[in-house]
C-alpha cells in the first residue's frame, strides 16, 4: 500500500513530525513519499494522502491550502486523512467559545468529503526569538485575546518543545488501523 504525506513547515516541526509518520507506516511495509506542499505532485495513485501543516491564525499553512485548493477534484475521490502541529492540541473556552485544537481541522475535513478517514492535533514546538515579525504579532493576539497576564504570555514565549515522536506514531497506528478497517 502506498502513502503519500504532503505537508506544510514553516520553521521545520512539522516536517520532523511528518518523517516520523512516515516511519511508522514505512514499519508496517507502506511505500510512503513525504513532500513539502510547495513541491509536491499530484495526489492520485495512492491508498492515503496525509496532509498535515502546522497551525498559524487559525488555518494551514498558505502552502498546503493551495495545494488542496489545486487538488480539490483529487482529494475527493481518494482516501485522505489530516492532522495540524501546535504548541496546544485541545481547544481553549473562551467567552463561551472554543479556540483551536482538532477544531482547526474541520473546515479541512469538511472539504474532503466522506473519505477522510482520520484527524488529529499532534504537538509541536516554539522558538519564539527564531519567528517572523507576522507570526511574533500573530502569538501575542492570540495570547491577548485568550486573557493570559504579561507573566503568562512571556513563559509561553520561552523556547519550548511538545514534538513527541511517540506521539507521531500512536497517530499512524490510528490511521493504519482505519485504514484496515476500510480495506476490509
Amino acid at each position: 500500500m502506498t502513502v503519500k504525506i504532503v505537508y506544510g513547515s514553516r520553521y521545520g516541526s512539522t516536517r520532523q513530525i511528518s518523517e516520523w509518520i512516515s516511519e511508522r507506516f514505512e514499519a508496517e511495509g507502506f511505500a510512503v513519499a513525504t513532500q513539502s506542499a510547495a513541491d509536491a505532485s499530484e495526489p492520485g495513485g495512492c491508498d492515503l494522502v496525509l496532509l498535515g501543516s502546522g497551525i498559524y491564525n487559525h488555518g494551514f499553512l498558505k502552502e498546503l491550502e493551495e495545494y488542496m485548493e489545486k487538488y480539490s477534484s483529487e482529494l475527493q475521490t481518494c482516501r485522505t486523512a489530516l492532522f495540524g502541529v501546535a504548541m496546544k492540541t485541545e481547544p481553549i473556552m473562551h467567552k463561551g467559545k472554543s479556540h483551536g485544537g482538532i477544531l482547526m481541522l474541520e473546515k479541512y475535513a469538511q472539504s474532503l468529503g466522506d473519505n477522510v478517514v482520520g484527524c488529529g492535533m499532534l504537538h509541536g514546538q516554539m522558538v519564539f526569538p527564531t519567528m517572523t515579525d507576522r507570526d511574533k504579532k500573530g502569538i501575542e493576539q492570540f495570547y491577548k485575546m485568550i486573557g493570559l497576564s504579561e507573566t503568562e504570555a512571556a513563559d509561553r514565549k520561552k523556547p519550548r518543545t511538545l514534538m513527541d515522536k511517540r506521539e507521531c506514531w500512536t497517530f499512524a497506528e490510528e490511521l493504519i488501523g482505519r485504514m484496515a478497517k476500510v480495506k476490509a
